[in-house]
């Protein structure tokens, strides 16, 4: 290649040659690979429609940025940090992870896109594939999501979105694909077995059905339900108008949302628009979505965040709740910038002209970039491994120029923290872009985790690589979970009191509060070995001993907390917390409300009654 900007076919020779194998030789995707870079995976294109100048560049980045992925340092603004290859051999197109223990971050699964392999990986070394499902892998199919059953430490359920090959083996032939699934199988201890089909997203022949605009991320919620997003398979335009795509007011898409199921796949009754006639409207959370590569919770808050990407004008940052109506395919940036683009008929619509179902919403984005930089994966950095200033916050990965960036939230945590140029929500030019960089050369970025060590782990799909973030000298912390018996609702924000004692002597108190899944991170003073002596609300404590934490080490402890009715704190249950109950009675007073259903009635009089007397 010559001085100057590479042409189109310099790239894409380049890029071919970067398909056919990987720095070490090995062959990486075939077919469906070429085809993916061809038509700007995980980028912000469509197959069939034309493109435009600012579409080709973004191609030819996106190119680049795949080839020089695995050869880039990946580099961060933040010197306190440092980055870390927990593997990188072994792997093909890494989508996504789920750690197998809360408590130990050496072993996780790993899901390859165009394999359909599930691998097990133990301390950096891919030591079996556990599952092979027989994908279709073309443009963005492929093996696409992961998810753990709450329980699955006593269950063993894991739950797989992908694209099912007709051919009964891994197919790049766009021809040959049957439907988008989520199924659900058992971790037996060495394989995943027992499938059992929880929802499929079809092919439909009245329809387009892709290939691209597949979504595929899932995950369960604090609520116990199972989320995930599913593209709109290039359907829903008008010629063939629908409702999730906001050109139909009664035919069904099947697709272009986010769905919200039972963990065995019936449709929960408090779905917002349970009482429309078709299922498939009836399972969405969320609707008028054209893809994403980026779904998570917020864990202090209990609320939904997405990435959506966008055509050739404005991915986007969303804060989903109940009923939310993304505005595609008619609106694409904040409403009032009345963006034009091929799907739209080039016509400028506004909210009024969405098609809002019973308990929808439409909302503005949060944030948008006005030239799409294929925005992928979104994550919270919640744990106290990191500084005030960088812990809960915001980090988002993209395609386009390998970049990760980071966004700091309000003190509500339903908006981002955006000043000077990016106070009106959009970053109209790659300088604006780059004033929320947080690294460079990560290649593309499908998932955020973070691990039982406190540390971010991140999947980059074409370096064929998991990192690890981690401080350069990394604090000690204490996480766990708590399980709160016969209380009712999420726990977020449910007070906690972590005591540790060195013998008889009272080391360190930490005051906190569990989040909406019931967790906790926090730092120790120091390394040792500790008693810990915890404490949840009106639940008298718990004592867990042998807590060791070595000097930058950890430790994960899961709190049990089975006596409830101590409503004045003094860890013990007697006259005092029943006179509480009853003076407050009939009243709403959540102190009172040891049950948490919402009113100080006769359960939780019978509650104290009970345990009177336990404590002391």
């Amino acid at each position: 290649m010559s001085g100057g900007s590479p042409s189109n076919l310099e790239v894409f020779r380049l890029a071919e040659r970067f398909a056919l194998s990987s720095p070490s030789g090995r062959r990486v995707g075939g077919e469906g690979f070429r085809l993916a870079l061809h038509f700007g995976f995980f980028g912000c294109h469509n197959l069939g429609y034309n493109r435009s100048m600012r579409q080709t560049r973004t191609r030819i980045g996106l190119f680049l940025t795949l080839m020089m992925g695995a050869l880039n340092a990946q580099t961060l603004v933040d010197p306190s940090l440092t980055v870390e290859t927990v593997i990188g051999s072994g792997i093909v197109q890494p989508v996504a992870i789920e750690f197998l223990r809360p408590d130990d971050p050496s072993r996780f699964f790993l899901i390859e896109r165009t394999t359909g392999r599930v691998k097990l990986v133990e301390n950096g070394n891919v030591v079996g594939t556990v599952l092979d499902l027989p994908v279709n892998y073309n443009s963005e199919r492929g093996l696409l999501g992961i998810a753990l059953h709450p329980d699955f430490a006593t269950n063993g359920y894991v739950y797989l979105y992908y694209s099912l090959s007709s051919t009964g083996s891994d197919s790049g032939t766009q021809s040959a694909w049957l439907d988008n699934r989520v199924e659900r199988y058992t971790w037996n201890g060495s394989a995943l077995v027992n499938p059992v089909l929880i929802v499929s997203f079809p092919r439909d022949s009245s329809q387009a059905n892709g290939p691209n605009h597949d979504g595929g991320v899932i995950l369960f919620g604090p609520d116990g339900k199972l989320y995930g997003v599913t593209g709109d398979l290039n359907r829903g335009r008008f010629s063939n108008p629908r409702i999730e795509q906001n050109t139909s007011s009664t035919a069904v898409a099947g697709v272009g949302g986010i769905f919200r199921l039972n963990p065995d796949g019936s449709i929960p009754p408090d779905n917002p628009f349970i009482a429309h006639s078709d299922p498939r409207i009836r399972r969405l959370w969320a609707y008028g979505i054209r893809n994403s590569f980026g779904l998570t919770f917020d864990a202090l808050t209990g609320k939904l965040w997405l990435t959506e990407n966008g055509p050739d004008v404005y991915d986007e940052i969303n804060l989903v709740e109940r009923g939310f109506n993304s505005g595609w395919l008619k609106i694409m940036g904040p409403d009032a910038r009345d963006a034009t683009y091929n799907e739209n008929g080039n016509t400028a619509f506004d909210a009024s002209d969405l098609v809002m179902l019973p308990n929808a919403y439409y909302a503005d984005p949060i944030f948008s970039w006005l030239t799409p930089i294929g925005v992928a994966a979104i994550g919270f950095l919640c744990s106290a491994r990191f500084e005030p200033g960088t812990r809960d916050q915001v980090v988002v990965g993209e395609s386009n120029n390998g970049q990760l960036y980071f966004f700091q939230m309000n003190a509500a945590r339903d908006d981002l923290i955006l000043t000077g140029a990016l106070a009106d929500r959009v970053a109209d030019s790659s300088t604006e872009r780059n004033l929320s960089r947080w690294g460079s050369g990560w290649g593309i970025v499908t998932d955020f985790k973070i691990g039982p060590d406190g540390y971010l782990y991140l999947c980059s799909i074409f370096a064929n690589r998991v990192y690890r973030i981690r401080p350069v000298n990394p604090p000690e912390i204490l996480n766990g979970k708590a399980r709160l018996e016969g209380r009712q609702g999420l726990p977020l924000g449910v007070p906690l009191t972590l005591k540790l004692y060195s013998g008889s002597t009272l080391v360190q108190t930490i005051t906190t509060a569990l989040d909406a899944y019931g967790r906790f991170s926090e730092r120790v003073a120091a390394p040792g070995s500790y008693t810990l002596k915890a404490k949840a609300g009106s639940y008298l404590s718990v004592s867990i001993p042998n807590v060791s934490i070595a000097s930058g080490g950890f430790a994960y402890r899961e709190l049990a907390f089975t006596v409830n009715g101590d409503v004045n704190g003094d860890d013990v249950i007697d006259d005092a917390d029943l006179l509480a109950v009853l003076f407050a009675f009939g009243s709403s007073d959540p102190s009172a409300d040891v049950n948490n259903d919402g009113m100080v009635d006769d359960a939780d009089l019978l509650t104290v009654l009970f345990n009177f007397g336990a404590g002391g």
